[in-house]
């Protein structure tokens, strides 16, 4: 997987109806399909505030209706913690689990197999 450099952004309307909300997501959906040639595999949400229906209504329709992953998060939250690193590690980890969970993967061995090896940094 690359790191996409220019992602497709949409803004919606948190204060909108659940068939509203779905429907933004098939837009957003098939915009980023046809701009990157393909499907995406993570939506990522920033929802204003803590609202669990809205939070409910993204993560149900675009996991299981999509069938993409996702990650919503509260917006204060990114803003206001925009410094915190921790914030942001926890936040990188569940998308690494959400899209596989390789974090690095070598293109050769450099060290022989048959001798036990640990690498620390």
């Amino acid at each position: 997987m690359q790191v996409e450099r220019n992602p497709v952004v949409s803004f919606g309307n948190g204060n909108a109806t659940a068939q509203r909300i779905q429907q933004d997501i098939d837009e957003l959906y098939a915009r980023i399909t046809r701009q990157k040639n393909g499907p995406p595999e993570l939506l990522m949400f920033a929802i204003k505030g803590k609202s669990t229906v809205v939070y409910e209504i993204v993560k149900q329709y675009s996991d299981t209706v999509k069938g993409v992953q996702s990650q919503a998060m509260d917006s204060f939250n990114v803003i206001k913690k925009g410094g915190d690193r921790s914030y942001h590690a926890n936040l990188l980890l569940k998308v690494n689990s959400k899209l596989g969970g390789t974090t690095v993967s070598l293109n050769s061995n450099f060290t022989d197999a048959r001798v036990p090896t640990v690498i620390t940094f």
